[in-house]
């Protein structure tokens, strides 16, 4: 039973987001404790997040608008949950991930904030036979997916470019897609997981996610007369190996993701209707003496974050490589990421492919338990040739765009 609960905790914690004891709140099962059968542990973790940063990104000034080079951010999110085990050993419990809206608006204030629900879900635990989960959360190939170093034991700052540091200084225009499994459109929809007991180092995970919806939206579309880029019956499936030789500690993982996209009933649009998903994913990291280094791919036909390709658009793919170096408190890392896909695409074709580049670096130190200190630094590029990425449309300006930011700040845990 324990094999299957520490193996069981590897997998989920690494996989949601964990960054050791720096980030413990983030919503999971907690199979690491110590919970006597016929009880519960009801937890209300959160977290409080300041940084400063300076920025530039093209279109910074625009259409007689100017936005500050520098500026003070910061979000509250919460973390509700519990875990029990029952007299006859089933484990159970529910999670869920509460966070601030950030605001858009220049006018916005503190009265005008909302709070919404990113992720909630429950799970059903047998030692023998695995783990299901159920409701708004990620899938088998987040649960897979080593050698992103944005996040659990590979984060080094605020988490690179699947942070939060550039979505509060940089227009969305600017930044470079993160092609990797965090992303909304994958993270937040319901579906049902199961994941297995590990079989020496081996484990696998498999989910299903009927329609690109949350749990509280029906129902849900088939079909439209508009080119929605909605997936449909989605099927992942992924697999992770873990094991240690002679202090060198080794993840190998990989997936894949099969889709169908909802129906274009209409006529406006000829010619512009969308593909199902057909994406693989891999990425192994090797550490060592406090060095971590590694990698992740993926690859196939999408475009975008895990959205429906155009019907005659080109195979995405993407590749990150960083590594990191941790000792004591401090953690200090780097990433670099390349993604190539379609990206914008019209009949007849006037846009030419889309070629987008992230690198990070950072550090973090853990001051005391519950104080995280970090320093970010990010730039980013994106290109295609024939897409005014500013305005948003086809056009032969702004084909280019490029973005930094270099930010410090501090987490609040508990």
């Amino acid at each position: 039973m324990r094999q299957f609960l520490l193996a069981g905790a590897a997998t989920l914690t690494a996989a949601i987001g964990l960054a050791g004891a720096a980030q413990a709140q983030v919503s999971s099962p907690d199979f690491t404790k110590t919970i006597s059968p016929g009880s519960i542990v009801v937890r209300l973790d959160g977290r409080v997040s300041q940084f400063y940063g300076v920025n530039g990104f093209t279109g910074q000034s625009t259409g007689g608008t100017k936005y500050s080079g520098s500026g003070l951010g910061g979000y509250f999110r919460i973390y509700p949950g519990f875990d029990g085990v029952a007299a006859n050993g089933l484990q159970y419990g529910a999670q869920a991930e509460i966070r601030e809206n950030t605001e858009t608006s220049a006018a916005a204030g503190a009265s005008t904030e909302t709070l919404y629900v990113l992720r909630d879900f429950g799970y059903l635990a047998l030692p023998q036979l695995g783990l299901v989960r159920f409701g708004q959360q990620e899938g088998a190939l987040y649960l897979n997916d080593a050698g992103r170093f944005e996040s659990g034991k590979e984060a080094f700052d605020d988490g690179g470019w699947n942070g939060d540091i550039q979505n509060f200084f940089v227009n969305s225009s600017a930044r470079p897609i993160y092609a990797w499994t965090w992303s909304n459109s994958t993270r937040t929809t319901d579906k049902i997981d199961y994941v297995t007991p590990s079989f020496s180092g081996l484990s696998f995970a498999l989910s299903f996610e009927p329609n690109q919806t949350g749990e509280n939206f029906s129902p849900a579309v088939t079909s439209s007369t508009t080119a929605t880029d909605l997936r449909r019956n989605t099927f992942e499936v992924g697999a992770t190996y873990k094991a240690k030789f002679d202090g060198v500690g080794l993840i190998v993982d990989g997936g894949y993701m099969n889709a169908g996209a909802v129906g274009y009933t209409g006529t406006a649009k000829a010619g512009l209707p969308y593909q199902g998903l057909s994406v693989g994913s891999a990425g192994a990291t090797l550490s060592y003496a406090g060095f971590t280094v590694g990698g992740n791919t993926k690859f196939g036909n999408m475009n975008g974050q895990f959205e429906p390709n155009y019907a005659g658009g080109a195979n995405a793919v993407g590749w990150l490589a960083g590594g990191l170096y941790t000792t004591g408190q401090l953690t200090v890392g780097a990433s670099y990421f390349n993604y190539k896909s379609q990206g914008d695409y019209s009949s007849p074709t006037t846009e030419g492919q889309r070629d987008e580049t992230g690198l990070s670096a950072g550090a973090t130190y853990v001051l005391v338990p519950g104080v995280k200190l970090f320093a970010s630094y990010l730039y980013g590029t994106r290109w295609q040739g024939g897409y005014n990425f500013v305005s948003g449309a086809a056009g032969s300006a702004n084909n280019k765009m490029q973005a930094q930011v270099f930010a410090l700040g501090t987490w609040l845990y508990w």
